[in-house]
This record gives C-alpha cells, sequence and structure tokens, in this order.
C-alpha cells in the first residue's frame, strides 16, 4: 500500500515537474519560420535562403521528437512543406513560400496543440 502511493505521489511530482508554460512561439522551429517569413516580407532572398537551409537542418535534427509529438501524417507533410519551401525560396516565388510557410506553422502547431 506504501509503494502505491509512493509511486502515485512519483509520477504526479514527475508530471508537474515535466509541464512547460512554453508558447510555440518559444520554439526554436517556429521562430526560424518567423524570420524567414521576415526576409521574405523585405525581399531578402539571399538571407532567406540561408535560413530555409538553417530550417531545414533544425528540423532534421529534432525530427524524431516531431515522431513521438504526432503521427506520420503530421511530420511528414512538414517535412514535405520545408522541401517546397526551400524550392519556393530558391525561386523567389513569394506567394509559393509564404503558403508553405503557414502550412509549416499549421503542422507544428498541430504537432504541439492537437
Amino acid at each position: 500500500m506504501k509503494f502505491t502511493k509512493l509511486g502515485l505521489l512519483c509520477i504526479c511530482l514527475m508530471l508537474l515537474i515535466s509541464c512547460s508554460n512554453e508558447t510555440i512561439q518559444n520554439k526554436h522551429i517556429s521562430q526560424k519560420a518567423e524570420a524567414i517569413k521576415t526576409l521574405i516580407t523585405q525581399s531578402q532572398w539571399d538571407k532567406a535562403v540561408i535560413q530555409g537551409r538553417q530550417f531545414e537542418q533544425v528540423y532534421a535534427d529534432n525530427k524524431w521528437k516531431y515522431q513521438l509529438l504526432g503521427d506520420i501524417t503530421e511530420y511528414d507533410r512538414l517535412d514535405q512543406h520545408i522541401r517546397k519551401l526551400n524550392v519556393a525560396l530558391e525561386e523567389k516565388d513569394k506567394e509559393e513560400a509564404k503558403l508553405n510557410l503557414t502550412m509549416i506553422e499549421h503542422y507544428i502547431e498541430s504537432l504541439y496543440f492537437k
């Protein structure tokens, strides 16, 4: 009986400690997307292309986290839109880049806030 109460108390404490009030805007990947959007609006394509490549690397480095957070559809579509974003940035296609950024933000949000 003591062990079950102690175990339950430990689980509750771990849940409380692991909770975070961090918003999605504070996530590194979300900040990268916002930086790219600003560069696109200012038509700074060379910097946007560099940021797009860095964005893809951030995603690749953290893909395992997204696989744990969501299902295959969400992180696979996120991956597709990141690749499409980089193509749009290289072609300097403002509309397509903004569309892909919007979709990326949607999938990031759906991963974190199902």
